[in-house]
């Protein structure tokens, strides 16, 4: 079985970048066999279920196997783990590590640095040492456009729909849904859901999604926004630790992935990220927000293709362009170290953060419950944290701890409350997967 799974995921990213009308052609016709037994399945009659989720991110592949509870909805965590340094600038190793509770089973460079390497050895990884019994894999999903405004059941015709929407998220959504291929061929008796990082994002009102373009371009090109399912998760818990129903809060999900949400009653109003997640931030290899006429000079003046320069704005830029390093720790030691590159690429990225936190706060007219950091950098740079909010808000680390789901780094007298939150992606997609199985 995990030789067909391996062989079809190989097929699935070939006939991607070979031939977009071919991409749902060969998938489909196993993806269909399978899910034929799976859609109508009723899953009320067994009170436990395991509930695998995938979160396949840039340069990432972060799994979860939970174990859940119909009855009461407890949803607690079975076995997990991550691959890291997925990235094609080569300069970090693809690292797995994999735990069942405080058990770390694996911890180990693997093969290859691709998502399609690091879900066979998690699917071997699972077979051996839990369970074969999955009742649903959930799948995250960077883009899902204006036709996947929520989580759903991805049957044949929504892959055939979701495979329209690669180009809006090249870095990410050839990797999702192979992974859901792959996840239907390994564990056939599974429901296949997916959870769209763009999903919370569809209450961004028209003022601030529209472009200002013609309109015949404005009404196909539109900000979407995405890390969702990251800030709608941390958003409800800093509204649970500040024991409020709503809050307004500006979020940063900061990671080798970056944006930042604008929230006003628990309901995202704006975003960093744009029509695909390449807008915004700086990132680990992305450039986040340039002047669109550097493009056409690349493309006009300097004889670049198009392809190679959204490889240069996708894949070497961000930190990696400025630094030489797509890794934040890497870059954030150089800072501190006093290397000139590394400094110039944490301050590019730090002044920019900071620029957002500025105009979110207009946005919001300074009603400001909550600043949260979240993600690989936000949870773990006290640097950063002290660098983004200087002069506005006044933070202490006395009481932060990595191994807090929520720590309150804000200083006496703050009026606005500075939350590091852990984000679990992977946790509110099994909850999404529950909310489908009933």
């Amino acid at each position: 079985m995990m030789n067909n799974s391996r062989l079809l995921l190989w097929r699935f990213q070939r006939t991607t970048s070979k031939n977009t009308k071919r991409i749902v052609l060969e998938p489909t016709r196993v993806f269909s066999r399978v899910m034929t037994r799976v859609i109508s399945r009723d899953f009320s009659t067994q009170t436990k279920q395991d509930i695998l989720v995938l979160n396949a991110g840039s340069s990432s592949l972060k799994f979860n196997l939970f174990s859940v509870d119909m009855g009461s909805n407890s949803v607690s965590s079975v076995l997990n783990g991550a691959a890291n340094g997925l990235t094609v600038t080569g300069d970090v190793d693809p690292v797995i590590k994999i735990k069942q509770g405080d058990k770390t089973l694996i911890s180990d460079v693997i093969s290859s640095p691709t998502h399609s390497a690091a879900l066979s050895f998690i699917a071997d990884t699972i077979r051996s040492h839990s369970s074969e019994n999955i009742s649903a894999v959930g799948h995250r999903i960077v883009h899902g456009g204006t036709v996947f405004p929520e989580s759903c059941i991805v049957d044949d015709s929504a892959l055939e729909e979701l495979s329209q929407l690669n180009s809006l998220a090249p870095l990410h959504n050839p990797h999702n849904l192979a992974g859901i291929v792959a996840a239907a061929e390994t564990f056939p008796g599974a429901l296949q859901v997916g959870v769209f990082d763009t999903g919370y994002h569809a209450t961004i009102p028209e003022h601030a999604h529209t472009y200002a373009l013609p309109r015949q371009l404005a009404n196909k090109y539109r900000k979407y926004g995405f890390h969702g399912t990251s800030h709608k998760y941390v958003v409800e818990q800093a509204a649970q630790f500040l024991g409020k129903e709503r809050i307004n809060a500006i979020s940063f999900h900061l990671g080798n992935g970056c944006s930042v949400a604008c929230i006003k009653n628990n309901k995202s109003i704006d975003t960093t990220m744009g029509y695909t997640p390449l807008a915004g931030l700086p990132m680990g290899s992305r450039s986040g927000d340039i002047d669109p006429s550097i493009i056409i000079k690349l493309l006009q003046d300097e004889g670049y293709t198009s392809e190679e320069v959204s490889d240069i704005l996708h894949n070497q830029s961000g930190l990696y362009g400025i630094s030489g390093s797509s890794d934040s720790l890497t870059v954030e030691r150089g800072y501190k170290n006093g290397d000139p590159g590394y400094k110039l690429a944490f301050n590019v990225f730090a002044y920019n953060v900071k620029k957002f936190l500025g105009a979110y706060t207009a946005v919001l007219n300074n009603e400001v419950d909550c600043i949260i950091f979240t993600g690989g950098i936000g949870e773990n740079s006290p640097l950063l944290h002290n660098l983004v909010c200087e002069g506005l808000h006044p933070v202490t680390h006395d009481n932060y701890s990595r191994d807090n789901q929520v720590s309150d780094i804000s200083a006496a007298g703050s009026s606005t409350r500075v939350l590091v939150v852990k984000t679990n992606e992977e946790l509110a997609i099994a909850r999404e997967c529950v909310k489908l199985m009933r």
